[in-house]
């Protein structure tokens, strides 16, 4: 069989990254970030929470809610309870003990714009940064690309910049390498390929020394206007990023190790996850946004969603899986969410509609607080007053929760609480949900 034949068939396996990522284990460029770590994944589209970690049976003379539970009931893994839709079981089984599962979370809208906004904000207006860019600027300031965002909501406020990526390794390696011009294979089949540079190194040391030596006759005249030394200095900063990001295009897999498009989804999670991972294991970044299309499924949703969740489900497998090759699993954070969710009841089209209850999964390595599930919802999917502390039901005296509650919570879990940055941008709560444990 030939080599990329092969590549392909272990690709569609799922067993690929095992065999390409050797250099995840190298530990981190010098100076690279080895501090905590923050993964979002972005369900876009509004999930449908009652066919996964809200899972809902049809109730006597109500409208369907599931067409899974007419013949079989949600499954259970320790605390957490999943719907037995796509891989779910599988999935849930896994993870369980390194999951807790906020349901009843109220995200206010109906609207795709303003439900991404909220989620990831933790506030239904414009104004807040997403929490990877206040992670980021908190924990890694001076990283090279501290904050990498593939796609949906990516505000920063000012704190800080992203680095926009794709899943598409070979154009980051010249991104990074800038005097690459490709990869020459002698023998396509077997062979690995070596670089080809535009410039000799001998070359580029008598570019390198000549433009050091103007720099340092520009600093001693003295005669900069303040936005000249300003672009000087940024520059500086620059140049001194290279290497740590020249040493990053050594982490990125092989364009024939990347997973394609999910052939039924056309997304490509999977290949976002394998460059995200390549980066925190570099140390070079310290948060990172990852988003898949598609859940907005109007009509024949279960035949729609199902391939979603399952990739969804292999995706956030495949973040561990990387995780745990390249040592950082005991500092990674990953958050899943959506717009908000969806319907309790198929329409004319057998699709479902926006609804704003939702969902949020909290990840981390076998946490203390994990394989729990706090949030309540009713057989409807209509969020339940919950007891702050107990977290039980409470209609008297409980709370609704909502995105801040679930921003303050996380704030206080990635030590973030407290920060100057944090206090730029205050959640105005006194609810006190204590969804991980007290953090007084």
């Amino acid at each position: 069989m030939k080599r990329r034949t092969l590549l392909k068939a272990m690709s569609s396996l799922g067993v690929l990254p095992a065999l390409s990522y050797s250099a995840l284990s190298r530990g981190v460029v010098d100076g690279g970030h080895e501090g905590p770590l923050l993964l979002q994944v972005h369900a876009e589209g509004g999930w449908d929470v009652s066919s996964y970690c809200d899972p809902k049976v049809n109730q006597p003379g109500e409208r369907p809610i599931t067409t899974w539970s007419d013949t079989l009931d949600p499954v259970r893994y320790g605390g957490v309870q999943f719907a037995p839709f796509a891989n779910n079981a599988w999935f849930a089984e896994k993870y369980h003990q390194h999951m807790l599962v906020i349901n009843g979370v109220d995200l206010q809208t109906n609207s795709h714009t303003t439900g991404v906004l909220h989620n990831w904000s933790g506030r239904n207006a414009a104004g807040y940064p997403a929490l990877t860019a206040l992670f980021a600027a908190h924990h890694a300031p001076t990283a090279p690309m501290a904050y990498v965002n593939f796609g949906g909501f990516g505000a920063t406020e000012n704190i800080i910049s992203y680095t926009k990526l794709q899943g598409n390794p070979a154009r980051i390696a010249k991104i990074v390498e800038p005097n690459l011009q490709g990869i020459i294979r002698e023998n396509a089949d077997y062979e690995d390929g070596h670089p080809v540079y535009f410039r000799k190194p001998a070359e580029l040391s008598l570019i390198e020394e000549h433009r050091q030596a103007r720099l340092k006759r520009l600093r001693l005249l003295g005669q900069l206007a303040p936005r000249e030394a300003a672009n000087l200095e940024a520059f500086t900063e620059a140049t001194q990023a290279r290497g740590p990001l020249k040493a990053f295009a050594d982490y990125l897999p092989q364009a024939e190790a990347i997973f394609p498009p999910d052939e039924i989804t056309n997304n490509n999670l999977k290949a976002q996850v394998q460059v995200a991972s390549s980066a925190f294991a570099a140390g070079v970044a310290c948060a990172a946004d990852v988003q898949m299309g598609g859940f907005d499924t109007h009509d024949d949703h279960d035949a729609l969603h199902k391939p979603l969740v399952q990739l969804l489900n292999e995706s956030i497998d495949l973040i561990w899986t990387l995780a745990e090759t390249a040592g950082y699993a005991d500092r990674l954070t990953v958050v899943v969410g959506s717009d908000f969710a969806r319907t309790p009841e198929y329409n004319s089209q057998q699709g479902k509609d926006h609804w704003p209850i939702g969902s949020v999964m909290v990840m981390q390595k076998a946490p203390s607080w994990g394989s729990r599930v706090v949030g309540l919802t009713d057989e409807s999917q209509n969020a339940i007053a919950i007891d702050p502390v107990s977290l039980q039901a409470n209609s008297a005296s409980g709370a609704i929760i909502y995105p801040k509650d679930v921003h303050q919570q996380l704030r206080h879990l990635l030590g973030l609480t407290g920060s100057p940055m944090a206090a730029r941008f205050p959640f105005n709560s006194g609810t006190g949900f204590q969804f991980f444990g007290d953090f007084s």
